[in-house]
């Protein structure tokens, strides 16, 4: 076997299938897999050598092949579960420590699991789900210690050498706050008094790149401008 090449994991596959975030081509192509890994059944046969099959076309059959591989029935809470304790929708490892250190934001974050259907949503909408916990459930509940603790990890993020984990802190959490937080009536200048020193040059880049502008449109517009000066 490739070594470069996924392991066939069926609980996995079973837990997305339920999910509804395998496409079914994705699930022929998953039996081929699972065929060249050693694994074999009647059932798993026929999915393997279905072409280009509907959900119609499938019918009962993914949930034989399952049987047939030894799983037993599972629901979208136990799919959720499976995806959870396997960390299969966590796109960036500061997700997932994101995720550990605020456990008040686990159940707004199984729901965003499942609106991706238990496949990655990608860091910069994980983000974004985690800022409307922090606005919706954490600031506007009255829990001002519990901001502060955000902010104060934010800024310790922040304060890391990785270039993808600074982008993902300023553009994907301060900049998605203040866009979300100026909407609401005590605007982004709510959160000024939680920033470090690390977070409020941040806070006040982004500001001047927002200044006199009401989208991201309009600011990746002024950006090209000044870049094609």
């Amino acid at each position: 076997m490739d070594p470069n090449e996924p392991k066939f994991d069926a609980e996995l596959l079973q837990a997305r299938w339920v999910l509804g975030g395998v496409e079914p081509i994705d699930l022929v192509r998953q039996a081929i897999l699972a065929i060249e890994q050693g694994f074999s059944g009647r059932e798993l046969e026929i999915l393997a050598g279905m072409n280009l099959p509907s959900r119609r076309d499938l019918g009962s059959l993914p949930e034989r092949v399952f049987t047939e591989l030894r799983l037993a029935p599972m629901d979208k809470e136990q799919a959720l579960k499976v995806i959870d304790n396997r960390g299969a929708a966590f796109s960036t490892a500061l997700i997932s420590e994101l995720v550990g250190a605020f456990p008040g934001f686990e159940p707004r974050w199984t729901e965003h699991v499942a609106y991706w259907n238990g496949n990655p949503a990608g860091s910069y909408n994980d983000m974004a789900e985690f800022v409307h916990f922090v606005v919706e459930d954490v600031y506007e509940k009255g829990a001002l210690s519990e901001v502060q603790r955000v902010f104060d990890w934010m800024e310790q993020a922040f304060s890391e050498d990785d270039p993808e984990v600074r982008n993902l802190v300023a553009l994907g959490f301060f900049e998605t706050l203040q866009c979300f937080s100026s909407w609401r009536s005590y605007g982004k200048g709510a959160f000024e008094q939680f920033l470090g020193p690390n977070s409020l040059k941040v806070w006040e880049e982004l500001r001047i790149v927002w200044r006199g502008k009401s989208s991201l449109a309009e600011v990746i517009r002024a950006e090209n401008q000044e870049n094609n000066q």
